[in-house]
């Protein structure tokens, strides 16, 4: 029986750090979660490098059938990961700043001593939420996990497939070259785009030398690759053609799902209620200053806040937009972690007040949040210089909102005819789009009626096509 190892050694750093799942990770996490249903628990592995031991190392994922792979602390537990106290719902804004990390800290947990609940809530979280939090960090319990070395296992003709940052941990390359040459393993790598090479001005660094280096030596180890977006897959088929590579490129796209399960939401329903009480049963879990969003319009930013997301480019449209009289404007609100080259936004927002509260930045929102604010708003906007998919896009037409998107790179993929498209690098493209969604509640709800169920995509579906292909079943 072939066996199937998911490499999660960039999963295992990121989950060290942080609480919630960015794009990247929640793919990896979702996809393994529901590879687990369609292979079969005991045919699925976990594995990682392990640095100190100078080992690759593995763990099946069927000992416990109730694993509920999308919690942050059941995989903290299974991957043997002891999470910092930036994991902690609110701390992640302090990451590089331990002294103030460790004051707020303190002061949350005498707050919580106190049972100061409205405390909390006006920190955009709950008493609960960090008792819990704090209870997890301390009492922080590894399951009974057996690890191999990964040689000790794998069989010619298994499967390895990377769905995270493969080319970024140090020392990952030689474990997958050995178990490609050694062991006989096919290697799977999923290409989530090609930034890097495509639009190196939107990186860091010297992660342009880094990923092409990378991308040259992966030639020699992998079996296929993986991308997500025609875009991408034509990107990746254009630098193997340059540099001689001749595997073969096959596209997965990603979904148009939403955050949270029905199942499991707290906000969709479950509560047994008339539907005239829909409202309290959505917010009653959420934080003050969150159902506080909700008494007036606002239209959403989900993602990273990085330079490449364009965000001082949507605030100077809402900067004009706010001077204008006789309109009834909605409030921005973005949502994500902190990134990187935004200083110019950054110090634009801490010098206006957020432009005078016309825009409310949202960090660290946890899933709950998320689906929150989705189902909530107007509209979203997704004006990226460029994506190698568009998660947010898909999130926001699961929800049923339709979204302002960029006319670039894979987005129209994600969005096609159910979203108002805008050129990224024009002030007046942006505004023009985000007026007729403002001025034109029929326009918006026409392009919110194309959002049909046949036209969204599960993460069944995308393991599904994601595994024919590992397993060349695909059509």
């Amino acid at each position: 029986m072939t066996q199937y190892f998911f490499d999660v050694t960039d999963l295992r750093t990121y989950l060290a750090r942080h609480r919630q799942l960015s794009g990247i990770q929640r793919v990896s996490v979702m996809t393994i979660a529901r590879a687990r249903t369609e292979l079969g628990a005991e045919n699925v592995w976990f594995c990682y490098h392990d640095r100190r031991r100078g080992r690759y190392r593995v763990c099946r994922t069927a000992y416990r059938a109730d694993l509920d792979l999308t919690r942050h602390e059941t995989l903290c537990a299974l991957l043997n990961i002891h999470p910092s106290t930036r994991t902690l719902p609110g701390m992640g804004k302090y990451a590089g700043r331990p002294l103030k990390r460790q004051y707020h800290i303190w002061v949350r947990d005498m707050r919580s001593w106190l049972g100061q609940e409205g405390f909390f809530r006006k920190h955009g979280t709950t008493l609960k939420s960090w008792r819990e939090a704090r209870r997890n960090l301390r009492n922080h319990d590894r399951l009974n996990v057996d690890w191999h070395n990964f040689e000790d296992v794998a069989c010619r003709d298994d499967q390895l497939i990377l769905l995270d940052n493969a080319w970024q941990p140090t020392g990952l390359d030689a474990c997958l070259e050995r178990a490609h040459t050694d062991s006989g393993v096919e290697v799977t790598v999923l290409l989530h785009d090609m930034i890097p090479l495509v639009v190196p001005q939107y990186t860091l660094d010297d992660v342009c030398r880094q990923f092409h280096d990378w991308l040259v030596r992966s030639t020699g180890f992998v079996t296929r690759y993986l991308a997500n977006s025609e875009n991408t897959g034509r990107d990746i088929r254009d630098f193997l053609d340059h540099c001689g590579g001749t595997q073969p490129v096959h596209v997965v796209p990603l979904v148009r799902a939403p955050i949270v399960a029905p199942e499991s939401s707290s906000d969709m329903g479950g509560h047994d209620l008339p539907s005239a009480y829909s409202a309290f049963a959505q917010g009653r879990d959420m934080p003050d200053d969150i159902r506080a969003l909700t008494k007036t319009g606002y239209v959403l930013i989900v993602g990273t806040m990085e330079v490449r997301k364009n965000l001082w480019r949507v605030a100077t449209v809402w900067d004009r937009l706010r001077r204008e009289k006789g309109r009834e404007l909605p409030k921005l609100v973005i949502a994500g972690r902190r990134g990187w080259l935004n200083d110019d936004f950054d110090a634009w927002m801490k010098a206006t007040g957020n432009l005078a509260g016309w825009v409310r930045i949202v960090e660290g929102a946890s899933d709950d949040i998320l689906a929150y604010l989705y189902r909530n708003c107007l509209f979203t906007i997704t004006a990226s210089f460029y994506e190698g998919w568009g998660l947010p896009i898909g999130e926001s037409l699961a929800y049923g909102k339709t979204a302002v998107v960029s006319r670039t790179s894979s987005m129209p993929e994600v969005g096609e005819d159910m979203v108002e498209y805008c050129d990224p690098h024009s002030l007046d493209s942006i505004e023009a789009a985000c007026l007729r969604l403002i001025d034109n509640p029929e326009h918006r709800q026409d392009l919110e009626a194309r959002i049909t169920p046949d036209r969204l995509r599960s993460w069944e579906e995308v393991a599904r096509d994601m595994l024919a292909v590992v397993k060349n079943e695909q059509a």
